[in-house]
């Protein structure tokens, strides 16, 4: 059984960094096996922004640097910017407008 749809929440693929002017080994390795996807996954970045550039805890950056795997392999995929006093990162599974998003594109 393979998945067809996924969402991943203020997800740091490249750590700490804002840039990928430094790609984390993980990063790299995640770019690398991108060929490994199923092509007709549909993939959601769900960011967090406290900021205007982080949730707290991990730069949108971060998050965004996800694009390297996905883009031009996967399906469609969709970047949703969740902004809020309550876009804090470990708020995030709880924030009201995330669960709508799950609500409506992962559960059937």
């Amino acid at each position: 059984m393979r998945i067809k749809r996924l969402m991943t929440i203020g997800s740091p693929y490249n750590f700490n960094q804002d840039s990928t002017r430094y790609r984390s080994e993980m990063l790299s390795d995640f770019i690398r096996n991108r060929n490994k996807l199923p092509k007709n996954l549909v993939v959601y970045f769900v960011v967090g922004t406290k900021t205007y550039n982080s949730d707290g805890l991990v730069p949108a950056g971060s998050v965004f640097a996800g694009r390297y795997i996905y883009q031009g392999v996967v399906k469609p995929f969709t970047t949703i910017s969740v902004s809020s006093s309550n876009a804090q990162h470990s708020s995030l599974p709880q924030n009201e407008q995330i669960v709508d998003l799950i609500k409506r594109y992962i559960l059937d």
